[in-house]
């Protein structure tokens, strides 16, 4: 017990009761701001504990995860040779088909993991995620599920056992026989799916699929209708026109069935009318009719009701968010106050409370100092002691992650006489008012003009004079010289807060490295020069920044800024439904599209040549599917497996992307870029309201000679609503108490029975 008591990590769940209920307290905040919403903790100090093994172990998963999926990409393809398993080989070297030349074997020329190296990489992966899902097993069953209480999902939890004896099979398959395809991207594929984010988006489509479906039907009913009638009309048609027959396409059900279909979902149509419309003008209507019902009423029909099956899910959604988060946090002060036997939490209890909360693994700790500033901010009549509004602020405070660093430069402290000089005082004044960047700017168009003059002088095939070479480098100097500068006003820490100088510092000091080198180093070709000019032009986005001036620019960074946050949930379901089918692509068809198969001439795909967009490596089928995602359906892919590959029906893989990635989460992704522009531009005008309490937060740290940096994490429109409900709920506790209405104060504190409103089932749901 002392050597664990030694630990960091160990909470200060004993026998006080005092401790033990803050701990409680500090896990329930965690899972607050984690979406969670559970009904009862254990009181066994070692819950905790094992609370905080599951954590460390959930941060080396989505490393794992990571690192599976760059092995994935990187593994060497199962039906490359094999053999020479920890020796480094080119692609070229091996992945070969006998009989066909190597540079006909079109790669993504990446270097591959050698096959041994990849196993070791893979069993050290699923240690590390078996460990995490036994670990959740161990605390759920020793710990919540006799209380009833379901804090990790079990059914989950067997899911994931079972991925990883999947992939242990086939690691073992592997390694006896050495096959040439493998299913380890099943398992790699469900490791993925059990996500928190592609769970909730999975509820996410089956909450629209009904929706879905009722107008897939409609769509199909149609298309084959249509079929039906072209292939009745041009079935026994014999023409040929342009060398072409006039029933292309048309001249049997199955065929007729194909072409309607890539007409009404793609935009191929005119392909597939012109025949028949060359030869019979009167088909057109025909034409026309059908292309009105599927493209102008059907297709957008599906997206307006995805739109609105989406909009009315995250509406929900996020309104039970909100109610939880609150609910959570009034929990967490409920807690606080019965351990503590008090309506208020004192300072002591309070620094005690920021220390258990930042033992655990999966929060942004809280410093001594911090957990300091915000209590005295917070403690508005200096009581040292906090009532339940104080407290909600706070947690408002808690959920951003923010800093405080010191503002002034060490030469204030080093050299004070330097600092308080006139000259000095001037240039800082400079530097505050931003005009010392406005002479950067300029400086960075007239190294503008020099880019554009020796591009000028390279396209044209003219000598560069002397000088412009050794411009370069000055204006390299010039921009270490403001970095310098810079931080002779403002520390080091107050510097690179800022995302923009941290792009500024690097692409100074890659660009300085490029100009000397390319002065010290006798280069003979131009490559040094080209990727200079690059970092140059990288360097010069920063005149963009003055454009954030105006109102517009401003609405769409900020737009297009929360579209990005917003939609990362709904963009990695997209990802690992890519994922999967590249792998598939690849476990399938690698090695069978390229130029000499005899099986592909006369082929679409070989009189376009289209040899590249194969499936020979992971890269390579990726850059098939995403082709696939924005083109909706190209009848070439899997016309050409199917001609190539002995796996019968293997075009049906393309027509259940079409349906699931293109159909469904495409177009989900297109309703929820939709619903989230709406929502912003109706916003638009509105004046930003700042946190109240950040605001105090920010003044105090001012007020010690430090600056505040703040970022949101996570949704920021979700992230607004939850501040603005917070305050709500702070006010209102706070009139209510002014106002001596302790009923109506209880009453937002939640009753006893409110508290344990939400089964624990319900946790694993968000």
């Amino acid at each position: 017990m002392d050597s664990a008591e030694s630990s960091p990590k160990v909470p200060l769940l004993h026998a006080d009761p005092r401790q033990e209920g803050i701990g409680q307290a500090a896990w329930q905040l965690e899972d607050c701001l984690r979406d969670r919403l559970i009904s009862s903790y254990p009181s066994n100090y070692k819950a905790r504990q094992l609370h905080f093994e599951v954590a460390q172990a959930d941060l080396q998963y989505t490393r794992a995860l990571t690192v599976m999926m760059l092995l994935t990409v990187f593994e060497t393809p199962p039906w490359c040779d094999q053999s020479n398993i920890f020796d480094w080989k080119s692609g070229e070297e091996r992945c070969q088909v006998e009989g066909v030349a190597s540079n006909h074997i079109l790669l993504s020329n990446v270097s591959y993991i050698p096959p041994g190296w990849s196993l070791l990489i893979e069993a050290v992966i699923l240690f590390v995620i078996a460990r995490k899902l036994l670990l959740e097993r161990m605390l759920q069953v020793r710990y919540f599920k006799p209380i009833n209480v379901g804090y990790h999902s079990l059914p989950v939890i067997r899911f994931g056992l079972v991925m990883c004896l999947w992939k242990l099979a086939d690691m073992l398959v592997y390694v006896i026989f050495w096959p040439s395809f493998r299913t380890a991207f099943i398992a790699r594929t469900g490791f993925l799916i059990m996500l928190p984010s592609v769970r909730r988006l999975g509820h996410c489509v089956m909450s629209v699929i009904g929706e879905f479906v009722s107008i897939a039907v409609i769509y199909v009913g149609t298309v084959i209708f249509f079929a039906w009638v072209f292939v009745t009309i041009f079935d026994d048609m014999e023409e040929v026109v342009n060398g072409k027959p006039v029933n292309k396409g048309l001249d049997s059900f199955s065929r007729s069935l194909n072409t309607i279909f890539i007409a009404g979902s793609t935009d191929d149509f005119v392909d597939c009318l012109l025949p028949s419309y060359t030869s019979y003008r009167s088909s057109g209507i025909l034409w026309l009719v059908f292309l009105v019902i599927v493209h102008v009423l059907l297709l957008n029909l599906v997206l307006d009701t995805l739109v609105a099956a989406y909009t009315k899910y995250s509406e929900e959604q996020e309104e039970e968010v909100l109610e939880e988060k609150v609910q959570g946090i009034l929990n967490v002060f409920r807690t606080v106050s019965r351990v503590t036997g008090s309506r208020f939490i004192t300072r002591q209890t309070f620094m005690d409370f920021c220390e258990e909360f930042s033992r655990s693994p999966a929060v942004r700790p809280i410093g001594e100092e911090t957990a300091d500033i915000m209590f005295t901010t917070m403690d508005a009549d200096g009581s040292d002691e906090l009532e339940q509004d104080e407290f909600f602020g706070i947690c408002g405070v808690i959920q951003y992650d923010f800093w405080a660093v010191v503002t002034d430069s060490p030469v204030r402290q080093v050299f004070p006489g330097f600092w308080e000089s006139k000259g000095f005082t001037y240039f800082r004044n400079q530097v505050y008012s931003g005009n010392f960047d406005t002479l950067m700017n300029y400086v960075l168009l007239l190294n503008l003009l020099l880019v554009v003059s020796e591009t000028a002088y390279d396209l044209n095939g003219w000598e560069e004079a002397k000088l412009m070479e050794h411009l370069e480098l000055f204006f390299s100097f010039i921009y270490v010289t403001e970095v310098g500068l810079t931080l002779c006003v403002y520390s080091w820490g107050q510097y690179w807060s800022s995302r923009s100088n941290q792009f500024d510092f690097m692409t100074t000091w890659l660009l300085l490295g490029s100009s000397v080198g390319y002065e010290l180093v006798d280069t003979k070709g131009m490559n040094v020069k080209k990727y200079m000019n690059i970092l140059r032009l990288l360097r010069l986005l920063r005149v963009v920044k003055q454009l954030k001036r105006l109102n517009a620019v401003q609405f769409m960074i900020a737009t297009i800024t929360k579209l990005i946050m917003a939609s990362q949930e709904i963009l990695i379901l997209l990802g690992v439904v890519v994922f999967f089918f590249s792998a598939l692509g690849m476990q399938l068809w690698g090695g069978t599209l390229y130029a000499t198969h005899p099986a592909l001439e006369g082929t679409e795909y070989e009189e376009k040549d289209m040899f590249v967009l194969n499936f020979n490596d992971f890269l390579m089928s990726f850059a098939v599917w995403v082709v696939l995602l924005l083109c909706e359906y190209k009848d070439e892919f899997p016309s050409a497996v199917a001609a190539t590959n002995s796996l019968p029906g293997s075009w049906i893989i393309f027509l259940i992307f079409y349906i699931l990635g293109v159909s469904i989460i495409f177009e989900l992704v297109k309703a929820f870029t939709i619903e989230v522009f709406v929502e912003l531009h109706k916003h638009r005008n509105e004046e930003v309201k700042e946190f109240q309490a950040l605001e105090a937060v920010e003044n105090e740290v001012k007020s010690r000679g430090q600056t505040l940096h703040y970022r949101v994490v996570g949704d920021l429109t979700l992230h607004q609503k939850m501040i603005q409900a917070l305050e709500e709920m702070e006010h209102e506790i706070h009139e209510a108490l002014e106002n001596g209405d302790h009923s109506h104060a209880n009453h937002a504190n939640g009753h006893e029975s409110g508290a344990h409103h939400a089964n624990g089932g319900h946790g694993n749901s968000h």
